[in-house]
């Protein structure tokens, strides 16, 4: 398998981070990372060990769309695992990063668990209770304090994620450095394009089931 070939096929989708100079691309494959990054993003040399992470993730997401995971494979997964294992210890979260990176490796190298098993979707209907409890309750993550934060089709945030109110229309939910990043490149249009973004993709605002991931990328603003 040619994991250099396979990457530009590959488009970002959400949710991700941004710490320092770097925004992930495939957090969206670990639930314990995004909140893991937006917890510690102030530690020294997390840049370098989100970068790391989200090697593993976009590798994880290469075995999960074509099935294949060879020895050349497994020998780079835990090179990276191990890199990214040195930067937590540097980080002082050694800990907390191995209680869940080990199962990535284990997805990419044993297909136990199966790969993807850790992607989130920020659907409330599809979030597990601990989920629910970080996007919308957690200490960090969102504007004003608290977690996650959903905004309406004028870019306007209205509220926690995960609290969404009766004839609500279907949001998007970003986190603070998430939100951010998109009023950097175009203030309330950026944001309120992301939403009708994922509102057009995924329309159904009440769906079960598999997890349906949206893309924040849309067109540049002027």
């Amino acid at each position: 398998m040619r994991i250099a070939e396979l990457h530009e096929d590959l488009p970002p989708e959400g949710p991700e981070v941004t710490v320092g100079d770097y925004t992930t691309t495939h957090f969206y494959m670990c639930g314990s990372a995004i909140k893991t990054a937006e917890t510690h993003f102030e530690k020294p040399g997390m840049e370098k060990l989100v970068r790391f992470m989200d090697m593993i993730y976009e590798l994880e997401r290469v075995v999960m769309d074509t099935g294949e995971s060879d020895d050349d494979t497994h020998e780079f997964a835990e090179q990276v695992y191990f890199a990214t294992m040195e930067a937590a210890r540097e980080a002082g979260i050694e800990g907390e990063v191995a209680e869940y990176q080990m199962k990535h490796l284990n997805s990419i190298v044993k297909g136990d668990p199966e790969p993807g098993f850790g992607r989130v979707d920020l659907d409330e209907s599809n979030m597990t209770e601990d989920l629910k409890d970080w996007f919308g309750k957690g200490k960090k993550g969102g504007a004003g304090g608290g977690g996650w934060d959903r905004y309406n089709t004028k870019g306007e945030r209205i509220g926690k994620c995960g609290d969404r109110k009766p004839g609500e229309g279907k949001p998007k939910c970003l986190s603070k450095s998430r939100a951010a990043a998109l009023r950097a490149k175009g203030g309330k249009k950026a944001i309120a394009a992301a939403v009708n973004k994922k509102r057009r993709d995924d329309p159904k605002k009440n769906r079960k089931g598999k997890a349906k991931n949206v893309s924040n990328t849309t067109r540049k603003y002027k």
